[in-house]
């Protein structure tokens, strides 16, 4: 079983994604945070095999919070949504190593479908 945790405002998102993972394989566990100190206490516990981080909820802190991951755990795999006008974030985000991005708005559909091509890409 493969385990993703996410920092977002958006639960109903998450939520719509868990219902195609059950439908699907349900071979993906999704656990969604709305606090950075949540996110990295659980990352820093458990095996994660993908994060999920809204940039527009971390703002100017992205970066620090990718660095602050990747220091934990090295070949961690991390994903960014965000808005259009946080495109600069992304671009440095890549310099970091991320596997992905989305930009907003999204539906269910595009966030699960990415999920799990990171997913069953490594």
């Amino acid at each position: 079983m493969f385990r993703v945790l996410a920092l977002t405002e958006e639960n109903g998102l998450y939520a719509g994604v868990r219902d195609f993972v059950k439908k699907d394989s349900g071979d993906i566990r999704i656990i969604t945070y709305s606090s950075t100190v949540d996110l990295l206490e659980k990352f820093s516990a458990m095996h994660t095999d993908l994060v999920i981080l809204d940039v527009d909820i971390l703002d100017d802190q992205a970066i620090k919070l990718i660095n602050i991951l990747r220091s934990i755990k090295k070949d961690s795999r991390i994903m960014l949504i965000l808005s259009k006008d946080k495109m600069a974030i992304c671009s440095a985000a890549f310099s970091l190593g991320i596997v992905s991005y989305l930009v907003k708005p999204i539906t269910t559909e595009n966030l699960y479908e990415i999920i799990s091509s990171v997913l069953l890409k490594h």
